[in-house]
């Protein structure tokens, strides 16, 4: 017996073992399955974000209109018409929207205040599907009431 053909065995062995992919599918498959967990999660959880930082918005642009078209004119309370003081109103609607932490625009129509509520957020889950800020624009009116039956 010479050593040569358990020598060459043993580097035939060594080869085949190099070779062994046993194991490749289960880290191809946790890879594959961690990309799709964070993309669910920024997906779910972006989403509710977004949807909290709209709904913040509408709140706020409503309340701000509500606060603006309190502001009833000394005229209309008089007669009885449902008017609003144009300046008081875009001032204190304007104050109710800075003071709930958005910026937007203010008008009034007749008796009807209307408040567009904008501002930029920066998401915690967006940014895993690169989504870094996302833009708010919401919207509220209110009509202004000068009597009780009106």
């Amino acid at each position: 017996m010479t050593l040569l053909p358990a020598r060459i065995r043993t580097l035939g062995d060594r080869a085949r073992h190099d070779r062994d992919e046993r194991g490749v599918a289960a880290v191809w498959l946790l890879i594959i399955a961690a990309t799709a967990f964070v993309g669910l999660v920024g997906l779910v959880g972006g989403g509710g974000e977004l949807v909290n930082y709209q709904i913040d918005a509408r709140r706020a642009a409503e309340q701000a209109a509500r606060a603006g078209a309190d502001e009833v004119s000394e005229a209309a309370i008089r007669s009885g018409i449902d008017e609003v003081n144009t300046g008081a109103a875009i001032a204190r609607a304007r104050s109710v929207l800075t003071d709930s932490g958005w910026t937007g625009t203010v008008q009034v129509r007749g008796s009807t205040v209307i408040v567009t509520a904008t501002g930029t957020r920066k998401p915690t889950f967006l940014p895993l599907l690169a989504v870094t800020t996302v833009h708010i624009n919401e919207t509220g009116t209110a009509t202004a009431i000068s009597s009780p039956d009106g």
